[in-house]
């Protein structure tokens, strides 16, 4: 299994019309290409896990590096893993909103979400918790 994190800022005129029509295409594809991961959204600024087999991860990646509706694109971690964390979703999304601070850990992980998972390796106790948080609150 591998897994790819990135970050990106959104283009002025991206609308949630925009959003759609990625997830949309990004859960096609991604099940017909056993990928899974999650997107979050905050503030004009995306966060995506992808999970899936290196080559397919790696190309999609490149794909997505040549869409006009993101710019500034960091890759913030990639390498291979036991296990996916976001198995059950060819494509989890969330907006992030300061209604999904009900601790002051989730408030401190919406209002920083961006900062945080560019500090952590994938492999890292905070990494995990990251995007375990962000299952939690998928779930809600």
């Amino acid at each position: 299994m591998y897994e790819l994190t990135y970050c990106s800022s959104a283009t002025s005129s991206l609308g949630a019309e925009d959003i759609s029509g990625i997830l949309e295409k990004a859960r096609d594809f991604n099940s017909k290409n056993n990928i899974t991961g999650c997107l979050l959204y905050h503030n004009h600024e995306f966060i995506q896990i992808l999970e899936g087999e290196k080559e397919t991860v790696l190309n999609l990646f490149t794909k997505i590096g040549q869409d006009h509706r993101h710019t500034n694109i960091v890759l913030l971690a990639e390498g291979n893993k036991k296990d996916r964390v976001f198995y059950n979703w060819s494509m989890a999304y969330h907006e992030l909103s300061k209604d999904d601070a009900q601790g002051i850990g989730e408030g401190v992980f919406v209002d920083n979400f961006i900062t945080f998972s560019s500090l952590a390796e994938k492999s890292t106790f905070p990494a995990l918790l990251f995007w375990n948080t962000a299952q939690r609150m998928l779930k809600k």
